[in-house]
């Protein structure tokens, strides 16, 4: 049997009423990041050039696009939301995935809820579904596949996404692998447009492409059953032979579920998740000794694992984006201010000139130690006085440390204000995560369309 159908089998098992109650509440939560980082996300100036790309104002369809006052086709809705909810590289992470689950899937559920009039828990099991395949095939691509060049929220999300859209339209084994081959040719994201609005226009991309495979599925088209183990096929190509392991992959279904174990950890900083731990521990050299004036440090020393340096190591910001990429600028930004804001990142405002005078005095270097999320941050001071933080932060709070629903309510406020209004904000929150399973989501989506008043 080819590695796309054993896949669809074991996607195929995912059912609501079998997996532990906890696991919807987290895709609740999911949902609501997910559509919060994307309303924060909503007015990144590319949007308006990609919806011109796609003529929406021309052509209205049948899904919202999220803060954005209109609707589009089933096919271009995913994609403008997905590039949203990545624009501030705020969404949820996966720590297996190396990348963030939910962008990419929950844009392609939420879509195809509205167009199908799906139920709440059909949208649910959808979610389940998508980020138990994308993160199950990581347990067998990474790192070599992450340290290798590409995106996994992309390369990896697409196949979430399109198992997520077959969950939706109730495909079959066979039809959910076919999908899954069609995606294969569908697959892209590199790496070296971390820091440029490409990197999100990745996940929306994989969002769209997700929901075409499904789309053309439905309509008859057929793929190479072997698409990823096949000698050209997408192991191959995207990892090379002896640095994935299918077996892995197929593994375990019957085990814990991801979503729960190592589970979803939802951001706490607006910015890239390699950069956290050296955030943190700069945080824990202010809850100690309170926030340091950047003309009175002599020095900063940073140290996070290599993988992670390799594309935070930006000791000269020249944008709002580039700045969420660099550890040098959020490590000062961390210890001069206390916090990490969205705010933090407008380009015509990120780099004040105390940063500017600090950042060349803020050295990053890199580690191979065996926990690849240990941050270290020392700092001198121009007086003499030395203070060391250390923190291990794995891209953001994961079920060791969850974030609250309380607390996940004030980042969702925070995110989506702007454009709903404080009492809006919270009702939309309010009202997703308290979604039964028979409610559809037509309500939250006029909620959040961004149509309404925001005083």
């Amino acid at each position: 049997m080819s590695f796309a159908r054993e896949l669809a089998r074991r996607a195929l098992s995912i059912r609501s009423e079998t997996a532990p109650a906890e696991a919807a509440h987290i895709a609740r939560r999911a949902f609501a990041d997910t559509i919060g980082v994307a309303l924060a996300g909503a007015d990144a100036p590319y949007l308006d050039g990609l919806e011109a790309v796609l003529d929406t104002a021309s052509a209205p369809g049948q899904a919202t696009l999220w803060g954005r006052g209109r609707r589009a086709s089933v096919l271009h809705a995913p994609l403008v939301n997905g590039t949203a909810a990545h624009a501030l590289d705020f969404d949820d992470c996966s720590t297996t995935m190396g990348g963030h689950p939910s962008a990419p899937v929950v844009p392609v559920v939420l879509a195809l809820a509205e167009w199908t009039g799906a139920t709440a828990g059909k949208a649910i099991e959808a979610w389940m579904t998508g980020v138990e395949v994308e993160t199950r095939l990581a347990r067998g691509l990474l790192p070599h596949h992450y340290e290798k060049g590409w995106h996994p929220t992309a390369t990896l999300g697409v196949f979430g996404a399109t198992a997520a859209a077959a969950r939706m339209f109730d495909f079959d084994e066979e039809r959910m692998a076919t999908a899954l081959a069609v995606a294969v040719s569908m697959a892209s994201g590199l790496k070296s447009n971390f820091g440029t609005p490409v990197k999100p226009l990745h996940v929306g991309q994989a969002a769209h492409n997700a929901v075409m495979a499904a789309l053309v599925t439905r309509r008859g088209m057929t793929a190479n059953p072997e698409a990823f183990e096949h000698n050209y096929g997408f192991f191959n190509l995207f990892n090379g032979a002896g640095t994935y392991d299918a077996e892995a992959i197929l593994r375990d279904w019957d085990g814990p579920m991801e979503v729960l174990d190592p589970g979803i950890a939802i951001k706490q900083h607006p910015c890239c998740g390699s950069a956290h731990s050296a955030i943190d521990a700069g945080l824990d050299i202010v809850a100690r000794e309170g926030l340091l004036p950047a003309d009175a440090i002599e020095r900063i020393e940073t140290s996070t694992h290599d993988r992670r340096l390799a594309h935070t190591n930006r000791p000269d910001p020249r944008t709002g984006l580039d700045a969420k990429f660099s550890v040098q600028f959020l490590t000062a930004k961390a210890l001069t201010t206390g916090r990490i804001r969205l705010a933090d990142f407008d380009d015509a405002s990120f780099l004040t000139p105390e940063l500017a005078d600090l950042l060349p005095r803020v050295a990053a270097s890199g580690h191979q130690e065996r926990d690849a999320y240990l941050g270290r941050v020392r700092v001198v001071m121009k007086d003499g006085r030395v203070f060391e933080g250390s923190a291990s932060t794995r891209f953001g709070r994961g079920p060791t440390n969850p974030m609250s629903d309380t607390e996940l309510r004030d980042k969702f406020t925070d995110c989506a204000t702007p454009l709903l209004g404080e009492a809006g904000a919270g009702a939309a929150y309010d009202a997703i995560l308290s979604l039964g399973d028979d409610d559809r989501f037509d309500g939250i989506m006029a909620m959040i369309s961004g149509k309404g008043d925001t005083a």
